[in-house]
């Protein structure tokens, strides 16, 4: 049984099949033991936890996720110097399909927090009681995409591991992110820990482009993206992806679309081309 030792149950949001919840712990805290009986994805906050299942020693450190299988006993010991704040979410059984089912039975047992799984997380334990009451799908929902991008940053984990040199994965990961920052080479190439040179390699060997076209087709593809789903104007659009100039921006639409930045807009939205 777990010990007095919960200092609030701040959130839940609960169907038969999947729960959302939100707890902190006193520091020295402990959960169970226990039989595991669905799909549990436990998210560290704060503070970390010590979890023995059958036997074996697992680690989660705040900024990190552990995925618990149904069958095991398991034993949580939290933080002895620190409140431990963490949110989990549960999922029956019988509400996974038989390709997830065994995909969660292949998954790292513990991965890095994404922002989109924290997103996801949020989402649930935001539904209030009457939408988990009166709109179950919706909860059921959210917990199998909180599961499958668990499942999907395991498998992009493993293939960076095995694909990936660190440099180029670090490169990438900057990249990727939702950003207006100024770059070049050199710059670059310091944020992957290796000489321009190096980089520029890399890039040709795994992606069959240069480090800055990889840049710039990122960053147009995000400009594309807000072009067909808002009303910022070309030049905002360009100083959000991180663009020179509006003209910058343009140039490379044309380049990858055939069209200009106007013009990709009035056929997302179902109109004439002017221009």
């Amino acid at each position: 049984m777990a010990r007095k030792t919960i200092s609030k149950n701040i959130r839940t949001a609960r169907t038969t099949k999947v729960l959302f919840g939100d707890v902190v712990y006193e520091p020295g805290g402990t959960c169970g033991p226990r039989i595991q009986g669905d799909y549990q994805l436990v998210a560290l906050l704060e503070g970390r936890v010590e979890v023995v299942v059958d036997g074996r020693q697992r680690r989660i450190e705040a900024g990190q996720v552990g995925l618990f299988l149904p069958g095991p006993q398991e034993l949580f010991s939290f933080a002895p110097d620190r409140k431990s704040h963490h949110t989990w979410c549960s999922l029956h059984p019988t509400l996974l399909a038989a390709e997830t089912a065994v995909a969660g039975q292949a998954a790292p047992a513990v991965l890095p927090m994404s922002r989109r799984f924290a997103q996801l997380m949020e989402m649930g334990l935001s539904l209030s009681h009457w939408a988990a009451s009166g709109a179950p799908g919706l909860v059921e929902a959210l917990g199998i995409a909180t599961l499958q991008e668990y499942l999907f940053s395991g498998r992009r984990e493993t293939e960076q591991r095995r694909d990936e040199p660190d440099a180029l994965r670090r490169a990438l990961e900057w990249i990727n992110q939702e950003g207006s920052e100024a770059v070049d080479l050199p710059a670059l190439a310091r944020i992957a820990g290796v000489s321009s040179a190096q980089l520029v390699k890399l890039f040709r060997r795994h992606l069959g482009t240069t480090p800055l076209r990889h840049v710039w087709e990122t960053r147009t593809r995000r400009g594309v993206q807000l072009l067909r789903e808002t009303g910022l104007t070309v030049g905002e659009v360009a100083h959000r992806c991180g663009f020179q100039t509006p003209f910058h921006f343009s140039r490379w639409v044309k380049q990858l679309h055939g069209v200009s930045p106007k013009a990709v807009r009035a056929r997302a939205w179902g109109r004439t081309p002017t221009d």
